[in-house]
């Protein structure tokens, strides 16, 4: 989910602060000694930013304000984890960004499509479609991480599609909470008129993130980095 009009003040500090914190700590714990001594990884980090930000172009607007689409996040962190998908998609939506005025300035002068490049939803857009769906993928990891039932589908299916799922629901939730405490009377008033597009969204979520998690596991799982042969494999 992306917002489409400037946040209130209230709104974008509120954002802001946590997004610098989560992006600081981000950067101090990802695990850069191993991304740089292994290629693959550096190009399938740069492959997903691009193609995240153009998969994220497939947005459906609702009443000029708040833009849906599915995340991808879940599938992120899994492969990633935590602290690069947070890097991941705090880049991918700059790129996204980028993206837009690039096809505004299609139909517009390049100048009034430049002056239409905004960066104050992106405190807002971090954290309702990046951290949240992220964070709770994270914690689903360590709940799967524990349980005594040992077996592939419980990573695939229990982070990849169930997990995936329920992430659109809290960032509904999250949003609704949100715009609630800082008063985006508009954004919540479309939100609450909308909420049935995050339930809607809970299964193309789910399969698309199953999909991609099972697919990857399956075929390059050393390049899964939450994924563990000794614990979901073993007898």
């Amino acid at each position: 989910m992306n917002m489409l009009l400037p946040p209130e003040p209230l709104l974008f500090w509120l954002t802001l602060i946590p997004s610098l914190f989560l992006l600081a700590a981000a950067v101090i714990y990802a695990p850069w000694r191993q991304l740089a001594s292994y290629p693959s990884r550096q190009h399938l980090l740069f492959a997903s930013i691009l193609f995240l930000s153009l998969f994220w172009l497939m947005q459906v607007s609702v009443q000029a304000t708040l833009a849906f689409h599915p995340m991808l996040m879940t599938v992120v962190m899994m492969v990633f984890g935590w602290s690069l998908a947070l890097l991941i998609g705090a880049v991918a939506l700059l790129v996204l960004e980028f993206y837009q005025i690039a096809f505004r300035s299609l139909t517009l002068d390049w100048d009034v499509a430049l002056n239409q490049f905004d960066l104050r939803t992106f405190p807002v857009d971090f954290c309702l479609g990046v951290v949240i769906p992220v964070c709770w993928a994270w914690a689903v990891l360590w709940l799967v991480n524990r349980w005594r039932f040992k077996n592939p589908f419980t990573y695939f299916l229990g982070i990849g599609f169930f997990g995936a799922m329920i992430s659109c629901l809290l960032i509904g939730l999250g949003a609704l909470l949100l715009f609630s405490i800082t008063g985006s009377e508009l954004a919540l008033a479309s939100t609450r008129e909308h909420f049935l597009v995050f339930a809607l969204m809970t299964f193309p979520e789910g399969f698309i993130n199953g999909a991609l998690a099972t697919l990857l596991t399956v075929l390059w799982p050393d390049m899964v980095k939450t994924y563990r042969d000794d614990w979901f494999l073993r007898d």
